[in-house]
């Protein structure tokens, strides 16, 4: 899987970031609310408080969830439907 700085750098981040309704869409997802579920939980129930700490500088906490999520077969698989409905 690569390497999320690579994802958030690539070609088909930066063509989403530019498409407001494709970005609606990913974000009304059911997969999409599936992913922030497991990453409230990851982080203990406090998703918001880890990306205010990570936006502040200390992205620790929130990068080792999405990692995990990312490592888990269910968040996986959850990825992979988004991927592929991006295409």
């Amino acid at each position: 899987m690569p390497k999320f700085d690579e994802l958030l750098n690539s070609k088909q981040a930066d063509r989403l970031l530019k498409d407001a309704g494709r970005l609606e869409q990913l974000r009304d997802a059911p997969e999409t609310q599936k992913i922030f579920s497991m990453l409230s939980r990851t982080t203990g129930g406090d998703l918001e408080g880890a990306a205010e700490r990570a936006a502040q500088g200390d992205a620790g906490e929130l990068a080792g969830a999405i990692r995990q999520v990312m490592n888990s077969p269910e968040g996986a698989k959850l990825l992979q439907k988004m991927k592929q409905a991006l295409k």
